[in-house]
């Protein structure tokens, strides 16, 4: 639909009297709006979006009605464009998907198609900038509950912080669509921006966590670096984890995953899934983990000073990694546009440069809450 189809729609709305001629142009630039704001959230949810429109297309209006009224908290940043559809007396699948998709997102098993490593952290909620510290797993100084022996005093446990916080950030990006673009009858180039930034908004979530490895997990070495995760070289991550600890304590763990780049993602899962190097002799890291392809891993390893062959290992069981996310923020990201500030009706968007915009901002951190589980192994 391009901008002219828009706003004839709505001409056609005034004709009728159902709106005043004066809200014809800013109507118009508000659905353009949407639109841009729509895209975003299709790219950013993908499928999961696209699942919950045909759900709610499939409910009766009183389920649709009874949905809204418990999704409210979730659809802050739609107030405007639901104001928009109530004074035109059209209806919107997109705000009760959108509360759908965001409280799905905030399931355990949700992850990103770029990475994995958000399904190994432990989720929590902030309510501030401050620094958060982490509750690392096994962070009681007991291993199991002691024994009380009769008429005695109750003891009392420590347990253990992560020593360096970790703050929430507020992370966003903005696109502006011109006065001259809204006249040229452009659109499609502004909506397809909006998409590629919905991308961009998820894969910062994902980067968030890798920063979070890059920044803080030990660096190994392995006995041949450049050969990446061949069978001595993932014996030799084996044997790390096994003889791990913290503390002065034996802590031991074992590699359940590992994180590889794209070069490496064939030889990873060669390297594992080969029962036999040779008649009767066994593979010593057969099976030793799943093999997560991590994309990202590629793009960002040379500006945190690793090499191309470098991956992450990682014992999983206990989600050794922690994702928070600003309060209001934990199902992803906020859209919010800027139609116009002035007061005339002639729409000539803001005041200073005649731009509309839309931006969007998400606030969310991450940490390693388990250094022990997480190594980054070395490529030199």
């Amino acid at each position: 639909m391009s901008v002219k189809d828009i706003r004839r729609e709505f001409e056609r709305l005034a004709d009728r009297g159902t709106i005043t001629e004066a809200r014809v142009m800013p109507l118009t630039l508000s659905l353009v709006m949407e639109s841009a704001v729509q895209a975003f959230h299709q790219a950013y949810f993908g499928e999961l979006l696209s699942t919950e429109i045909q759900n709610v297309r499939g409910m009766d209006h009183q389920a649709t009605d009874n949905a809204m009224r418990r999704a409210e908290g979730l659809i802050g940043d739609m107030t405007a464009f639901r104001k928009v559809h109530t004074e035109t007396h059209t209806t919107s699948d997109f705000p009760l998907a959108l509360a759908n998709a965001r409280q799905a997102a905030q399931r355990p098993a949700y992850t990103y198609p770029e990475s994995d490593l958000l399904n190994f952290a432990a989720r929590r909620t902030a309510d501030n900038f401050k620094a958060l510290k982490s509750n690392r797993p096994g962070s009681l100084g007991h291993r199991v509950l002691p024994v009380r022996p009769e008429s005695t005093n109750l003891q009392y446990g420590q347990f253990y912080t992560t020593q360096d916080g970790y703050t929430v950030a507020n992370y966003e990006l903005g696109l502006e669509y011109t006065w001259e673009a809204y006249r040229n009858d452009e659109m499609g180039d502004f909506v397809a921006a909006a998409a590629d930034l919905g991308a961009t908004a998820r894969r910062t979530r994902a980067w968030v966590l890798l920063d979070a490895i890059f920044s803080r997990a030990d660096r190994i070495t392995v006995p041949t670096p450049a050969d990446g995760p061949s069978i001595a070289n993932l014996d030799a991550v084996a044997d790390y984890f096994a003889l791990r600890q913290v503390n002065g304590r034996a802590t031991p763990r074992v590699v359940s995953d590992l994180f590889v780049p794209t070069n490496l993602a064939r030889k990873a899962r060669r390297t594992v899934d080969t029962e036999f190097t040779a008649p009767m002799i066994k593979n010593p890291v057969y099976q030793l983990g799943a093999v997560h392809l991590e994309d990202l891993i590629t793009e960002f390893a040379p500006e945190y000073g690793l090499g191309a062959n470098a991956y992450i290992a990682m014992d999983g069981r206990a989600k050794p990694l922690e994702f928070a996310a600003l309060r209001g923020y934990e199902g992803g990201p906020k859209t919010f546009t800027r139609v116009v500030d002035v007061q005339e009706t002639d729409m000539e968007g803001n005041f200073e440069n005649h731009i509309a915009a839309m931006k969007v901002s998400d606030n969310c951190g991450g940490t390693i809450r388990d250094e022990s589980s997480v190594v980054i192994v070395e490529d030199d």
